[in-house]
């Protein structure tokens, strides 16, 4: 990626923020946005679209993923005034486009991810979709009611009080007011772990309830419905759509494996016994080249580079 690529998406990341912010569910959105905020570069290139803003810019485009914002000059108060009152209303119309679009058939309804990419993904009545890195979910509406369908990775649903509905493989999630991390396991399996409310669970085209899930657990379903395992959920996996993950004191091969998940580039160790050392902390794992350094300099290892472009720890020479 070029450094021009790198600003226009950073330019088009924060331009999303700039508008999901203002717009009527900003609340809803506080937690993933501080999460992203937090990057220095984000938090960079949003301050400057808000100086924008604030030197009463101008909307050039009013699609959310084309947002395009012109510093002009002042005309005076009252037309300043009424450009800045416009321009509020482009970006709260903005943030809901997704939605609206959504229901008018205008927005495509097939969303997928590519490696090492976290996407969300407005829904109507204030939902949300959150899709892992390569991943691959739909969404329509039938019979009056909005449903997603996780067709590949995982995803977050982060339920309102509209009716939605969930699928993946032959079960079906009632999602109202709920929040939840569903995953496509291996052998046809289902991941389900709940963060918030009380999902119930039907056969796919069925309508009599199996079961309600409880917050705090990942229920591992079968393709026949029947559940194969019950866990905790996961602290480490609970802040995945941020890019972030806070470990403590996890093994470098877990947090190795797990970073591998998100990078074409790969780390790899390059001596015997380094997966095995332990770690404490909040790290990025959807950029290989920082993480690898990260861990070198916590350990006082080095970074090196495979022929294949792949990074490699090894321990410093004696």
């Amino acid at each position: 990626m070029t450094a021009n690529d790198q600003d226009e998406r950073l330019r088009q990341e924060a331009s999303a923020w700039f508008a999901r912010m203002r717009g009527p569910h900003a609340q809803t959105h506080q937690a993933a946005f501080d999460a992203w905020r937090a990057d220095a570069a984000h938090a960079k290139a949003y301050q400057r679209l808000s100086d924008h803003f604030e030197d009463a810019a101008i909307l050039g485009q009013s699609r959310l993923s084309d947002l395009r914002l012109a510093k002009r000059q002042p005309r005076g108060r009252a037309h300043a005034g009424k450009a800045a009152m416009a321009l509020a209303a482009c970006v709260v119309a903005a943030a809901a486009l997704g939605a609206v679009g959504w229901r008018t058939g205008y927005a495509r309804d097939h969303y997928v991810t590519q490696l090492g990419e976290i996407r969300t993904v407005a829904l109507a009545d204030g939902a949300r979709l959150i899709l892992d890195t390569d991943s691959d979910a739909a969404v329509s509406k039938r019979a009056g009611r909005q449903v997603v369908r996780l067709d590949r990775g995982r995803a977050r649903i982060i339920g309102a009080g509209g009716d939605l509905a969930v699928e993946a493989g032959k079960l079906t999630i009632s999602a109202k007011g709920a929040t939840f991390d569903l995953a496509l396991a291996p052998e046809a399996q289902v991941d389900v772990t709940v963060i918030a409310g009380s999902p119930t669970l039907a056969p796919r085209g069925g309508k009599a309830d199996v079961a309600v899930l409880q917050a705090g657990r990942l229920t591992r379903l079968g393709p026949d419905l029947k559940t194969r395992g019950v866990q905790p959920a996961s602290a480490v996996e609970a802040s995945w759509p941020s890019g972030l993950r806070r470990f403590d004191q996890a093994s470098l091969a877990q947090v190795v494996a797990i970073a591998n998940r998100y990078n074409a580039r790969k780390i790899r160790f390059g001596e015997p016994g380094l997966g095995s050392l332990k770690i404490t902390g909040v790290f990025r794992v959807t950029g290989s080249e920082g993480l690898a350094r990260a861990l070198a300099a916590a350990f006082g290892l080095t970074v090196e580079t495979a022929p294949g472009g792949d990074l490699v720890l090894k321990r410093l020479a004696a």
